[in-house]
């Protein structure tokens, strides 16, 4: 149990307690020095696994003998609260590991140790061999939804901001595993140290999609062309060619691969369908059906499901409008350079 100081640490006297600063204080009258007691630095880690498992260990010391709680331990003299974290989950768990962000910070009163400050951070693990250290009984991966109940309370509250940390993302992850299972999270998610974020979660998906069902986009878009167009229904093998550039541009697009565009091809098609006299308005419709039909191909695939990914989403229909303003005007300059 916390003990609180009975002598001074400099003549040795005993202390007396008394009100100073609004608080009761350990004071030395001999020495006129005031003993505070300040919050010990403790670090703590919340590593995940790809099946959405929380690493525990099980304590094989007081306070809490025989409960389960996240790596965690006190900060040494001189050392980085992060440096404590890894160290104290290399020790515990025998897992090897690297920052990826901050997840809490909270300060409780314990029976045992006093008064505490505990820094959680999210882990990746990174190498390693699971197995207790000298001051854990056990250490396995639990259902970060199912685990035991943990010694720390700040240890429960570190994994439900965790929680909130990813809900979204994994809720759109089972959405296009059930949409795509072939495909396994590896292939749409970005590596935890690149800081993966909800919008590039959704280009991956949307690059996925389009790769996926190219053909399908495509014949769509064709079939609302000459529908709804049909003056171009006689030029519809330069516009199959100008989409083709588009699905495969816009994927490098969405990938940040920038300089990678090739706009010559747009140029080309614009020159051709310039000598044929067709009707630049129409075309242009054409490339306006072609962005909707990306959508609504995609919006049918029930993927986006909450208001932070619809919001999200109209961010990067935004990039997708700016890339199609490119594409317009290569047409168009094409196009004009063929009627004067």
């Amino acid at each position: 149990m916390h003990k609180k100081k009975k002598f001074c640490a400099y003549c040795g006297k005993p202390l007396i307690s008394t009100q100073i600063e609004g608080k009761v204080r350990e004071y030395c009258t001999h020495c006129d020095v005031v003993f505070y007691e300040n919050p010990l630095p403790v670090s703590s880690s919340v590593v995940v696994n790809d099946k959405r498992e929380v690493l525990l260990v099980k304590r094989r010391n007081e306070p809490y003998k025989g409960m389960w709680c996240l790596p965690i331990g006190f900060a040494e003299t001189g050392e980085d609260i992060r440096e404590a974290a890894l160290r104290e989950l290399k020790e515990e768990a025998g897992i090897e590991g690297e920052i990826v962000r901050l997840i809490d910070v909270d300060t409780v009163d314990n029976y045992y140790y006093g008064s505490l400050a505990i820094v959680t951070y999210e882990v990746r693990a990174v190498g390693g061999v699971l197995r207790p250290g000298d001051d854990a009984a056990e250490a396995r991966y639990f259902p970060i939804l199912d685990h035991p109940p943990l010694a720390w309370t700040s240890n429960e509250k570190a994994i439900g901001i965790y929680l909130d940390f990813y809900r979204d993302t994994w809720a759109m992850l089972d959405s296009f595993k059930q949409l795509s299972p072939e495909l396994s999270s590896g292939e749409i998610l970005l590596d935890s140290r690149k800081k993966i974020s909800q919008r590039s979660f959704l280009s991956n998906i949307l690059v996925k999609i389009i790769e996926r069902d190219f053909e399908q986009i495509s014949e769509k878009w064709l079939g609302e062309v000459g529908k709804n167009i049909p003056s171009l229904k006689d030029h519809l093998d330069v516009l199959e060619r100008i989409n083709t550039d588009i699905l495969r541009n816009i994927q490098l697009w969405l990938k940040g691969y920038r300089k990678k565009i090739e706009l010559s091809p747009f140029l080309d098609a614009g020159s051709e369908l310039g000598k044929r006299r067709v009707f630049l308005p129409d075309v242009l419709n054409a490339m306006a059906l072609s962005r909707k039909s990306i959508w609504i191909h995609v919006l049918g695939q029930n993927i986006l499901l909450s208001p932070l990914e619809i919001y999200t989403t109209l961010e990067l229909n935004n990039r997708i409008i700016l890339f199609y303003d490119k594409v317009v005007y290569s047409l168009s300059f094409g196009y004009m350079g063929q009627s004067f």
